[in-house]
Formats: structure tokens, sequence, C-alpha cells
């Protein structure tokens, strides 16, 4: 076997090498690509649903919940791009630490509160259904399983964490799209009632 011969099977050989590590390569990055798009949940309507009382009473304990809470899950998921609607029970005024803080939220409609003696938990899950959005909470709502299957094991629910002046999710999330509010609408529309303000989430 000559040289010439002999480098074109070292040739052919470095070539089909390369060729393996570009497959092998393509392969993995599409296994992590996938890894990483699944651990994300993509929300189609770019809203999503706060289960406020929950959040405000995060890491409390026996104490009041925080409006702090609140305002932090907030401007968290604002920075996202998300359009965020935060439902209360009506006890929560009650629960407290700061009360006008919360009506103030109320007031600028960044707070919907439910109806006196109707669950909170209703409304929010309602809410996502119809509006196509995800639910940030770290209730299980295992109450209403039944009239909302969707809500067990969808991946629908996502769990946070609040360290210092930050908000964590699990598992991350981001709008497909960024909603775009009609801000010239709302302020021409008539206030309505207390209870028209609280409940208006389309």
């Amino acid at each position: 076997m000559g040289a010439i011969g002999l480098l074109e099977i070292v040739a052919g050989i470095a070539v089909a090498a390369l060729v393996l590590v570009v497959v092998l390569f393509i392969l993995v990055y599409n296994k992590l690509w996938r890894r990483v798009r699944k651990s994300r949940i993509p929300v189609h309507s770019g809203v999503v649903i706060v289960d406020g009382s929950n959040v405000a009473f995060h890491r409390v304990g026996k104490g009041k919940g925080r409006v702090k809470n609140i305002k932090i899950i907030l401007k968290t998921l604002e920075k996202k791009g998300f359009d965020v609607k935060i439902v209360i029970d009506a006890s929560l005024r009650h629960r407290i630490d700061k009360p006008n803080e919360l009506e103030r939220l109320i007031r600028e409609g960044k707070v919907i509160q439910a109806p006196p003696g109707s669950p909170a938990d209703y409304f929010i899950l309602k809410m996502a259904e119809d509006l196509n959005a995800i639910i940030v909470s770290n209730d299980m709502y295992r109450d209403w399983w039944k009239e909302f299957p969707w809500a067990r094991g969808s991946g629908r629910i996502v769990r946070y964490i609040i360290e210092g002046k930050r908000a964590y999710f699990y598992p991350d999330i981001y709008p497909t799209r960024r909603v775009k509010k009609k801000r010239g609408a709302e302020e021409e529309a008539e206030p309505g009632t207390r209870e028209e303000r609280n409940l208006s989430y389309m």
C-alpha cells in the first residue's frame, strides 16, 4: 500500500470522526434544549393569576400577612412581561399588616377582591381557565380537583419562594407574548361599584 493510499485512509477516518462528533453534538444540544424548554411553562395569553392570600402569608408563621410579599410578586412578574391579576379573600384586609396599602392596591386595580363569603380559590381557578393563564401559588387546590380537573398535575400551578426583595418560580415562567394593556380604555371606563371593580378581570 502506497503513501497516497495510506493518506486517503487516514483522511477518510478523520472525516468520519468529524461527522460523528458533529452528529453527537447536535443530538446532545437538542436533548438539552428540550429539557430547558420543558422546565419552563409557556403562557400563551401572557396572563398570570396570583393567589394573593397565599402569597401574603408566605413564611409568616402565626403573624399577619404581608403586603410586601404581594408587591414583590407583582413587581417580579410585571418585569417578566406578564399581565398580573392578584386575587385575594375578602377577609384578608383584617389579617394583613398594612390594610391601607392593600386597599390602595385594590383601588388601583392591581388586586382583585373576591366577594365576602365567597372562596377566592374558585375565582382564581375560573379566571385561569377562562384566560388560558397559569396560577402562582403554593396551594395544591385539592378541594377543587373535581370541578377543575386540569388543576391536578397539569403544570399550570407554579410554585414560588420570596427571598429578600426577589421572587423565584418553579418551573420558571415567561410569556410567549407580552400583553398590551389598554390604559386609555380603562381610564375612560366608568368606575362602577366596588364589587364590579373587584370582579372585572376580562
